[in-house]
């Protein structure tokens, strides 16, 4: 950020990042029984291995071909295992085999990359005329998905700026085929303390994007 962006961003923080307490608001993520629109779950993936990969999980990562199927001696590659790669449903409509998104730990080097990934990245996959394309990439670590009225679950996506030193939490929703940026909910770091205030959150919202754009966080 340039300086006068980092002073409107600072300014807008301050009115936007206040304690919802006086807000009235319901929480958006509060525990209801049964899968309804709106419903939030929260996504830990540890990638410790105590996870066991499927026999689907494995082949779809084999015919991705970014990862050793076996291991290799020399090889710098990582593994195809739970302890690199974490595949999870994100359409209701449509079998994992056909839809998925993809968790890659931190620091791993896949099959065509001479570097480690520096953070985690999602990918998000769906197959065309029987082959898998990737529909969106996010440089960063997915933690809560919202059940939608599409079928097609609302991403929490948590993104890290080192320019910044801030964690930004980011809303996207389906429209037009692909995952797109609706909104940042909560910044921790740079000046944020938490949940952005709605009545200024489409400002931050324009700030935030222009911010993973230009730092390649969607890709």
């Amino acid at each position: 950020m340039n300086f006068m962006k980092q002073l409107t961003f600072g300014f807008l923080l301050v009115t936007a990042l206040l304690s919802c307490k006086d807000g009235g608001e319901e929480s958006p993520d509060t525990p209801d029984d049964g899968l309804k629109v709106g419903e939030i779950e929260h996504i830990e993936n540890l990638f410790d291995g105590a996870e066991t990969q499927s026999s689907l999980e494995f082949g779809l990562l084999k015919e991705l071909d970014i990862c050793d199927t076996v291991e290799i001696e020399g090889s710098p590659f990582a593994l195809c295992s739970s302890k690199n790669f974490k595949l999870m449903p994100f359409r209701n409509d449509i079998e994992l085999k056909d839809a998925f998104m993809l968790q890659i730990k931190a620091l791993t080097v896949i099959k065509g990359q001479a570097e480690p990934l520096p953070m985690r990245h999602l990918i998000v996959f769906e197959r065309e005329n029987d082959k898998l394309v990737k529909v969106n990439g996010f440089r960063g670590n997915l933690i809560a998905t919202r059940e939608s009225a599409s079928g097609v679950k609302d991403l929490v996506v948590r993104f890290y700026i080192p320019e910044d030193e801030a964690f930004l939490n980011c809303l996207f929703e389906w429209e037009d085929k692909r995952y797109r940026f609706k909104s940042v909910e909560a910044i921790d770091g740079g000046g944020g303390h938490g949940s952005v205030k709605a009545a200024v959150k489409d400002s931050i919202s324009e700030i935030v994007y222009q911010s993973l754009m230009s730092n390649a966080m969607l890709f």
